[in-house]
């Protein structure tokens, strides 16, 4: 005797088909937001930086490119495109880059916008370029560096020191550089200075000439002692 086997039916088929629907829906949503861990938050006189991929490529749609950095307002917010002023100050960067997929998505081709925030470091000292910057705070000690295009041939590693609010924060940097650590795990904040001195130019040569200088010194001393006896 032939058993039948149990095939779903049309009522089956209709609820797995608006489960993968739903499933399917969520995936799309988490997609274009950013996927971090991360709760860093917007400061006025900060930055965001801003990317944006479209999904769909269909030519037939006008989009506008809203990819780069912002400076963020005493007011706390940034000027976009089309858009105009936006507050970003209280988000952090999964919630800002939600935010912005609601308001770029009738002028972009369903985005996947991430956010990133950036920090104001000033590098002062032996750098060839010092100055402040603006980077994230993910990037190691040696990229904030490189900003600057590097130390300075005679600068002194083990100098380099931050400081905030005019007080030393944190002192011989040189095993963070080493061990490249982020600015966020060194400890830098926005805001903070970070100065680097020259080495001592004294070497070899210098100990040589001034022996030198003070052994002429002495022999001549001697010798017009000698000569007025």
């Amino acid at each position: 005797m032939k058993t039948r086997q149990h095939r779903p039916g049309m009522g089956a088929a209709f609820v797995i088909s608006v489960l993968s629907l739903i499933m399917f829906m969520n995936f799309s949503t988490t997609c274009r937001a950013q996927k971090s861990g991360a709760s860093n938050e917007f400061y006025p006189g900060d930055a965001v930086r801003i990317s944006v991929i479209e999904l769909d490529r269909s030519p037939d749609r006008k989009t506008i490119d809203i990819n780069g950095d912002y400076t963020i307002s005493t007011m706390g917010q940034i000027l976009l495109p089309i858009i105009g002023n936006v507050k970003v100050v209280g988000y952090d960067r999964i919630g800002l880059a939600k935010y912005l997929v609601e308001l770029f998505s009738p002028y972009l081709r369903e985005p996947y916008i991430s956010t990133t925030p950036l920090i104001r470091v000033t590098l002062m000292g032996a750098f060839n370029k010092p100055g402040a910057y603006r980077i994230s705070p993910e990037s190691s000690l040696w990229q904030l560096v490189e900003m600057a295009d590097g130390p300075k041939e005679d600068c002194d590693l083990n100098s380099i020191r931050v400081e905030r609010g005019g007080k030393v924060v944190i002192k011989n940097l040189l095993s963070q550089f080493e061990r490249g650590y982020s600015l966020q795990d060194i400890g830098i904040k926005s805001g903070d200075q970070i100065f680097s001195q020259t080495r001592s130019s004294f070497g070899f040569r210098d100990i040589m000439n001034y022996t030198y200088f003070i052994m002429t010194g002495v022999s001549l001393y001697f010798s017009i002692k000698n000569y007025s006896k």
